[in-house]
């Protein structure tokens, strides 16, 4: 036993920091902004219809749900395979850097996805014969 540290001395440390109604409060209260990333996101052309079901999945997370890679696929109807391919999408288009912003702990809690670049995008390679 570490004389320095007594037991259950910091069992307060796992405490959640906001009571359940003070948390579901502070949910409602970014909805409008959470809204309005939603409504872009579904006019941005670029976006395909899994990263848009994403978002709004994202977006629309309650404070009893969790962001773990096959709970957000269930809830915006998506392939779990699908979902870390849309997080790249929505992260290229700037779209989780804007949900960083008005949310940064849904942000967080997004399961990880490889960053996008450029050089991996998949590229149309021209048939032969054919000239682009």
């Amino acid at each position: 036993m570490n004389d320095v540290h007594l037991a259950g001395a910091h069992s307060s440390w796992a405490t959640p920091v906001m009571d359940p109604l003070s948390r579901a409060a502070a949910f409602a209260a970014l909805r409008p902004a959470l809204d309005a990333l939603i409504h872009q996101a579904g006019a941005d052309f670029r976006l395909s219809p899994e990263a848009r079901r994403v978002l709004r999945a994202v977006a629309r997370t309650r404070p009893e749900h969790a962001l773990a890679l096959a709970e957000l696929a269930a809830r915006a109807s998506t392939a779990k395979a699908r979902v870390p391919v849309a997080l790249t999408e929505l992260d290229a288009h700037g779209y989780l850097a804007q949900l960083a912003r008005i949310a940064p702990h849904l942000s967080a809690a997004l399961p990880s996805h490889a960053p996008f670049t450029p050089a991996a995008a998949p590229t149309v390679e021209p048939i032969d014969g054919d000239t682009a």
